[in-house]
């Protein structure tokens, strides 16, 4: 039947509750300091090397130590994530704008963070792609190995060198087959692999460690130390007023709501080129 009367203005029903993603497998969202975010941050860690043994001899003295081990200094360079917000002015008060700023980015920021750091993009660093450290363990170059083939190799690979639970970055095109292939256990809010290793399923690019894009049906996966984010607090997010961005000309409002993100992660990287299927070979 025919509208008698325009429709009633509610608040919108759905709420705003991110996927799991990058944000659950870090530690954090920390607070970034407020020198980091133009400066970046950075942080020692001695978790870089394994401990190493040597031979017990029937005599007074053991047997020579060799040390060598050394601290490592973890650098995170500081990146951008905005929301924004073109419209007409009519109706609109700063606290509305800010409710819709605001809901847009808490909404969407995991995404554009995990895409971020799996390009380098944006000045970001350390990330996956384009990072000079990350190793290529794609046994043929240019082939894809099933999931969980490459599951193996990443793991034993960063086992061998590292004694902390690490993460897997998974592209979504992915998640299904993962839990298809059960290589993933549930443990609390978080997705594992047998061995422990938290898996992050997200808005990765899925490129080579070059950054070059993948062959069709092929994605790289990554696996790297543990993770951590770091980000400026609600109550220091820069935002515009409706005065600071109305255009009188065209009669826009061009509004804008930023945070500064740092993402790093200790000692290691690695990336597997993977097809796109269910099918172990």
């Amino acid at each position: 039947m025919a509208s008698l009367t325009g429709p009633v203005y509610v608040p919108a029903p759905n709420p705003v509750l991110p996927r799991p993603g990058l944000f659950q497998v870090a530690t954090g969202p920390l607070d970034l300091p407020v020198h980091g975010r133009i400066g970046g941050l950075q942080y020692e860690t001695h978790t870089c090397t394994l401990p190493v043994c040597y031979e017990v001899e029937c005599q007074e003295t053991h047997n020579t130590k060799t040390l060598t081990a050394q601290k490592s200094t973890i650098q995170g360079n500081p990146f951008v994530v905005f929301s924004n917000l073109l419209c007409a002015p009519v109706g609109l008060t700063d606290e509305r704008v800010r409710a819709f700023l605001y809901e847009s980015l808490s909404a969407g920021e995991q995404a554009a963070v995990e895409n971020t750091f799996s390009l380098q993009a944006c000045a970001q660093s350390p990330g996956l792609s384009n990072n000079a450290a990350a190793v290529d363990l794609t046994p043929v170059p240019g082939t894809g190995v099933d999931p969980v083939k490459a599951v193996s190799l990443l793991e034993s690979w960063l086992y061998a060198r590292y004694g902390l639970p690490g993460v897997l970055h998974i592209p979504e095109s992915l998640s299904a087959y993962f839990s298809h292939l059960h290589l993933v256990h549930r443990n609390g809010p978080i997705w594992t692999t047998p061995a422990g290793t938290k898996l992050s399923f997200g808005n990765y690019a899925g490129n080579t460690t070059v950054g070059a894009a993948p062959a069709a049906g092929e994605t790289f996966i990554y696996i790297t130390g543990q993770v951590a984010i770091w980000r400026t607090a609600d109550s220091d997010l820069f935002v515009t007023s409706i005065a600071d961005t109305l255009n009188r000309t065209t009669n826009q409002v061009t509004a804008v709501m930023e945070r500064e993100y740092v993402v790093a992660f200790d000692c290691f990287v690695a990336a597997v080129e993977t097809e796109i299927t269910g099918v172990v070979a």
